[in-house]
């Protein structure tokens, strides 16, 4: 039976319902499934670690679209990226400072107006069904708001990268925005999706992506987390991949008061190929939740998952990863690995890298080390006329250096080594 508490339905009934009519059947099954789904708590082994009790105890509310560009916004918040951009606050796009591509083959424009125009149409509205399965995927259906939708036909390449930039500000805010990427066969594209929020922001991000990456195409994705505030962020992401396809991302998470990341991977054809990278460094009692699935569903498909965590002060990690291999899918390469450093006594990480083999003409590998910094390695480095902070600083970037090489771009690798320089003073 569901949890209807008082709380948690005070919570959700004071949002504004999805107004979009693309979305009106949708919005309408996640209402019902509100009701029938459990709230997620401590009794899921999903969530043990991760429950929503402090997120539900206070009611939210939807925010409406603002008049013009709030000042805490910086357009570009990438130096030196030359990319196509959209603009979401609290949900809601800025047409003023957008700048959505305009090429032939392709189609990118707010996703309510992909929805009046008819891109979207019957089941094809919701791929992953998230909102059938998950309280927060309902929660998220119900109150969806805009977001981007992006389409490339067959055999084109996006000559920019498309940077999305998602800002949070004001109080109790509920905000839901929705993307889909839909790749042609043989096209080719890179996006950035960045979430910064106001120093003073409260309340809940519940966002969901959906993509597709068709025959023989290339999607790359990077998504980067630099919240300030309070703000509860949940994020889904839902990939299918067709033959021969290569989906890259890498989930980055700078601050963040309290984060769960969950991406689902599934490869639909022959050749596909999956590269899963994350970082994440949160401190004081800051919380950071990732779960992956990787599921190879047909044969000679690989993939490649590097989760790399390093936890200071009081703060707590959760890693779930997730492989799943069919029995149809003889000869797929899975690779998983999860490396922790627990920086401090008061800091902890929750590690649970999984596979479920179901072939037995496969090679697959998972592994998970959690850690403290290397002593030995430490008094190298000081021995050599190195001070402890920047023998420290020079550490934590060979561990995660590697993680931050595969994104995609250097201005944007950069700009993420930077926040965290500043962030836990290793400049």
């Amino acid at each position: 039976m569901a949890d209807t508490t008082p709380t948690s339905k005070a919570f959700w009934e004071g949002l504004t319902p999805s107004v979009s009519s693309g979305l009106a059947s949708v919005a309408e099954a996640g209402r019902a499934a509100l009701d029938r789904l459990p709230v997620p708590t401590r009794r899921s082994e999903r969530w043990k670690y991760s429950p929503l009790t402090a997120m539900l105890a206070q009611p939210l509310n939807s925010p409406e679209a603002p008049h013009g560009i709030p000042e805490d916004v910086h357009v570009q918040p990438i130096p030196g990226l030359d990319a196509y951009r959209v603009v979401l606050v609290n949900g809601h796009v800025v047409t003023e400072a957008c700048d959505f591509p305009v090429a032939e083959g392709v189609i990118c424009m707010p996703l309510f107006q992909a929805l009046d125009e008819g891109r979207l149409q019957g089941g094809d509205a919701d791929w992953s069904g998230y909102h059938e399965r998950e309280w927060v995927g309902a929660l998220h259906a119900a109150h969806a708001q805009d977001g981007v939708y992006l389409e490339l036909e067959e055999g084109v390449t996006l000559d920019r990268p498309l940077l999305v930039h998602h800002h949070v500000t004001g109080s109790n805010v509920a905000v839901c925005p929705r993307h889909r990427i839909v790749m042609g066969d043989q096209s080719s594209a890179e996006v950035l999706v960045w979430h910064s929020s106001s120093s003073e922001a409260t309340g809940m991000v519940n966002a969901l992506l959906e993509g597709h990456v068709g025959r023989g195409a290339r999607l790359g994705l990077d998504k980067v987390q630099n919240e300030q505030g309070k703000i509860f962020h949940l994020a889904h992401e839902h990939v299918t991949q067709a033959s021969d396809s290569t989906f890259r991302v890498h989930s980055m998470t700078v601050q963040g008061h309290w984060v769960r990341n969950e991406l689902n991977v599934a490869q639909k054809g022959r050749g596909a190929h999956t590269i899963m990278h994350g970082v994440y460094l949160p401190k004081d009692q800051e919380h950071v939740d990732n779960h992956t699935t990787m599921d190879h569903t047909v044969p000679n498909c690989t993939s490649s998952e590097l989760y790399k965590g390093i936890l200071y002060d009081r703060s707590t990690g959760v890693f779930n990863g997730k492989v799943f291999v069919r029995q149809e899918a003889q000869q797929t390469n899975a690779y998983q690995q999860n490396a922790n450093i627990v920086a401090d006594q008061g800091a902890s990480i929750n590690a649970k890298p999984e596979l479920e083999i179901y072939a037995d003409d496969v090679k697959c590998s998972h592994g998970c080390t959690v850690g403290q910094f290397d002593d030995e390695a430490l008094f190298y480095l000081k021995s050599r006329g190195i001070g402890e902070r920047a023998a420290r600083a020079l550490m934590v970037q060979a561990f995660i250096g590697d993680v931050l090489a595969g994104m995609g771009s250097e201005e944007v690798a950069a700009e993420v080594e930077t926040l965290l320089s500043e962030r836990h003073g290793w400049m």
